[in-house]
């Protein structure tokens, strides 16, 4: 994140803090579309990504005048948006795992033939590598080469220490070297 926009941020925080509501707004159209991009990757549905953000936004008004820090105002609203996403998938996995469970013992063969296809497609180039891929390694290496945050930006908005941060990072260029490597051959 550029520096500049930093302490524009900050400006606004502190001015929606003294009562200013419309600088609200502004804050709102400069991070709106990075927080349901954020909601996006862990969700992979639009409408959910929407949702969350909405949520996320609501906590972020609640809480704005506990922010100690408002230039940190970006990886303290992509925090939120992460926890959000996060209690979203985790409560999606329960159910879909539920789901799974009472369909399998309708139908296993179903089941197994739905993998076979799935393992079937993950051969792509490096779109599919990414997606092979955990979700935290996918996060690290979106935040650090999209959005261009620092390990520490990174660190304080999956909250995580900088070193599991610096170990993601490599692990899964580790990773996606050898993916595709193999595509080649």
């Amino acid at each position: 994140m550029k520096p500049f926009k930093k302490i524009d941020d900050a400006w606004f925080v502190v001015q929606y803090c003294k009562g200013h509501k419309s600088a609200m707004a502004v804050l709102v159209k400069r991070w709106h579309r990075k927080f349901c991009i954020q909601a996006y990757n862990y969700s992979n549905d639009f409408d959910i990504a929407k949702d969350i953000t909405q949520d996320a936004w609501i906590t972020i008004l609640k809480n704005i005048d506990t922010l100690e820090c408002p230039d940190k105002f970006g990886s303290w609203g992509l925090a939120i948006v992460t926890k959000k996403s996060i209690d979203w998938y985790r409560k999606s996995k329960r159910i879909q795992d539920k789901k799974q469970g009472i369909a399998s013992k309708e139908n296993t063969s179903t089941v197994e033939e739905t993998d076979i296809a799935e393992n079937l497609l993950v051969k792509e180039k490096l779109k599919r590598a990414i997606t092979s891929l955990s979700k935290e390694q996918q996060h690290v290496l979106r935040l650090f080469y999209i959005e261009s945050y620092g390990l520490v930006e990174i660190s304080e908005i999956l909250q995580l220490s900088k070193g599991t941060v610096k170990s993601r990072l490599y692990y899964a260029r580790e990773k996606l070297k050898t993916l595709l490597k193999e595509q080649k051959s």
